[in-house]
């Protein structure tokens, strides 16, 4: 069975530039090790599903410059569908300048794009048609022109019964009315320990976590680095240990798992095959540097798994 994945906002184009050694100090030259120019954000999302086997579908927006130019023909070429992306009028695309030392170090330098609103039209109808879940990111609130958008969508997808997938991110700039009526909406949420406080309130630990789960989703993943992943439902707990591989760069990695977690949960896999899988495409991606075209493959992501003997076919 073929799935159809709808993404919407976090279109970012990330210039990745590996630096020896971080923090970068004032009036102290140095040499970089490489540039890349990458989708990131929502794109990594996107293009590590497609490689897993998804379709999948972008919205949101990015504006008249090059840098959406590039992240649109980038995906394009992954074979994402974006078709469904706007081009601001005058607008620009969110930018993310991402520092990497030589430890996988990583610092995010960003700057909100900007542009006239996004109001539900045309493709409103059909951003949705056939889709068996939606991906919110809450990088989106950080974006007014796609705030209305983005809450109407989910509104959408939950009457029509499709699970709305939420990674709220370190930097949630949303109202506390925004939050309670987008996690009452969104059935998985994806977030680390230090974004619960964000989304609960100031609760932290299992407070956080209940918090969470009677406030809309059923079921809340806890993303924990290298330690792996932990699951939470109104009826159980999974400890899902992570993978020890060589570290070179985090970045991406939380967007990676995110897609296969998706993949899994589609796939009606039990929690702890999910989880599992999730932890391998995360580690995986930390193997290599950057972000964009720089998540897995579907092969590398099972090299991973044939590494520590777990048996997921895919």
């Amino acid at each position: 069975m073929t799935f159809y994945v709808a993404s919407f906002g976090d279109l970012v184009v990330d210039i990745v530039a590996g630096v020896p050694a971080l923090p970068v100090e004032a009036a102290r030259d140095q040499l970089l090790d490489y540039i890349h120019l990458e989708p990131g954000g929502a794109g990594n999302f996107l293009i590590a599903g497609q490689r897993l086997g998804m379709h999948m579908r972008a919205g949101g927006a990015v504006g008249q410059d090059a840098f959406g130019g590039i992240v649109l023909r980038i995906l394009e070429e992954e074979g994402v569908d974006v078709s469904y992306v706007q081009h601001l009028p005058a607008g620009t695309t969110t930018t993310v300048l991402v520092l990497v030392d030589r430890l996988g170090q990583h610092v995010f330098l960003g700057r909100s794009g900007e542009g006239p609103e996004v109001l539900p039209g045309p493709w409103f109808s059909t951003f949705l048609e056939g889709a068996q879940a939606l991906n919110l990111w809450g990088y989106t609130f950080m974006e007014p022109a796609l705030v209305r958008s983005m809450l109407h969508l989910a509104e959408e997808a939950h009457r029509c019964g499709i699970p709305v997938f939420f990674d709220p991110g370190p930097q949630l700039r949303a109202s506390e009315s925004q939050i309670k009526h987008l996690l009452q909406l969104t059935r998985v949420i994806l977030l680390t320990e230090a974004e619960v406080p964000l989304m609960t309130g100031g609760l932290w630990g299992s407070e956080g976590i209940e918090a969470l789960l009677a406030s809309g989703p059923s079921m809340v993943v806890l993303k924990q680095g290298v330690k792996g992943c932990t699951v939470y439902t109104c009826t159980e707990m999974i400890v899902s240990p992570g993978f020890p591989v060589p570290l070179r760069d985090t970045t991406a990695a939380g967007d990676s798992f995110a897609a296969a977690f998706v993949y899994g949960y589609l796939k009606g896999w039990r929690l702890e095959k999910v989880a599992a899988f999730a932890n391998a495409t995360g580690a995986a991606k930390v193997q290599k540097i950057g972000s964009g075209r720089q998540v897995p493959t579907a092969e590398e992501v099972r090299q991973v798994l044939r590494a520590f003997r777990v048996d997921i076919d895919f």
